[in-house]
């Protein structure tokens, strides 16, 4: 069957909105999405807490009453599940993106996987004993 055009007529087969809660690696491949928008915004408030710490002691205070409230602290631990959640999947993907021989042969996905928790989990004690000495 052709149409006027001479072309095969476009196949469309409708699809709930939802359509990628059915299966978990569509899931997990949503939300990975989503989170890039947490990152986002954990950066962006980086950003603006160096921007009120140089703007002197009134744009401080005002900065941290904003911060304070019950709502910036829903975001920040949704953010930070988000960033957990797109760290680990980087992790993952790690495996299959390095291929690491050593002695001609390949280093196993899990050493990989592994290495980047362990130089996360250094950086952040190193980071964390910058700022709490």
């Amino acid at each position: 069957m052709t149409t006027r055009s001479g072309r095969p007529p476009m196949l469309h087969r409708p699809h709930s909105v939802l359509w990628w809660t059915k299966k978990r690696n569509y899931v997990v491949y949503v939300l990975r999405e989503l989170s890039s928008v947490f990152v986002g915004l954990a950066a962006l408030g980086t950003v603006l807490v160096v921007h009120n710490a140089r703007q002197g002691e009134a744009a401080w205070r005002a900065f941290l009453e904003v911060a304070s409230s019950p709502i910036v602290a829903v975001l920040s631990v949704v953010g930070l599940a988000f960033a957990l959640l797109h760290t680990l999947t980087f992790f993952g993907a790690a495996r299959l993106a390095l291929v690491i021989r050593v002695g001609g042969k390949k280093v196993p996905g899990d050493v990989v996987v592994y290495g980047h928790v362990a130089a996360w989990v250094v950086g952040t004690a190193v980071i964390a004993w910058g700022v709490l000495r």
